[in-house]
C-alpha cells in the first residue's frame, strides 16, 4: 500500500511539473506570436502597392520591399511576389543574386514548394516565383542578397527577413 501511494505521489508530483513546463511554453508561444505580429515599416512603398512591405537588411546595405501580387494573398495556391531592392541612398539595385528561403518557425518546417528569384524586372525589382502558403498563421521569408562578383572580387552580401501573419 506504501508502494502506490509513492507512486500516485510522484505521477501526481510529475504532472503538476509537466503542467508548469507547458504553461510556461504556452506563455513563452504567446509571447513569440506578439513579437511575431511586431514589423518595422519605412515608408518606400510603390505608387498603387499598398500591400508592400518594406525593411531595412540586417547590415543596412538596403533598403528592401516586398509584395504579393495576388490580393488578397492566396492559400493553397502557387504564386509570385515582387521584391524591390534600393541601395541605402535610394537608388535602385541591380546585378544582384538572391537566395529565397523561408517557412513556418514556430511549426519547424519550410515552405512546401522551392521559391526561387525568377526574373530581375528592372528599376532594382525582381520576380519571386513559387511561393505557397499552405496554411493560416506565421511565415518567414528570407532573403539573401549578394552583389554578383565583379573584377575587384567578392560582392556584398546582406540578408533580410520578412515576417508574415495569415490569418
Amino acid at each position: 500500500m506504501k508502494n502506490i501511494s509513492v507512486i500516485f505521489l510522484s505521477l501526481a508530483c510529475i504532472s503538476l511539473l509537466l503542467m508548469g513546463k507547458v504553461s510556461a511554453r504556452t506563455q513563452q508561444h504567446e509571447h513569440q506570436m506578439k513579437d511575431f505580429d511586431v514589423m518595422h515599416h519605412e515608408d518606400m512603398g510603390f505608387a498603387g502597392r499598398e500591400n508592400a512591405v518594406t525593411q531595412t537588411s540586417s547590415d543596412g546595405l538596403y533598403k528592401v520591399s516586398l509584395f504579393s501580387n495576388p490580393v488578397p494573398i492566396p492559400l493553397q495556391k502557387i504564386h509570385s511576389w515582387t521584391l524591390r531592392i534600393a541601395t541605402a541612398d535610394g537608388k535602385p539595385a541591380e546585378n544582384l543574386k538572391i537566395f529565397v528561403n523561408g517557412g513556418m518557425p514556430m511549426h519547424r518546417h519550410g515552405f512546401p514548394t522551392k521559391p526561387k528569384v525568377s526574373g530581375h524586372l528592372g528599376n532594382g525589382e525582381y520576380r519571386v516565383d513559387g511561393i505557397k502558403f499552405n496554411m493560416v498563421g506565421h511565415w518567414e521569408m528570407r532573403f539573401n542578397i549578394t552583389e554578383k562578383n565583379n573584377a575587384a572580387g567578392r560582392g556584398k552580401e546582406d540578408r533580410i527577413i520578412f515576417k508574415i501573419h495569415l490569418k
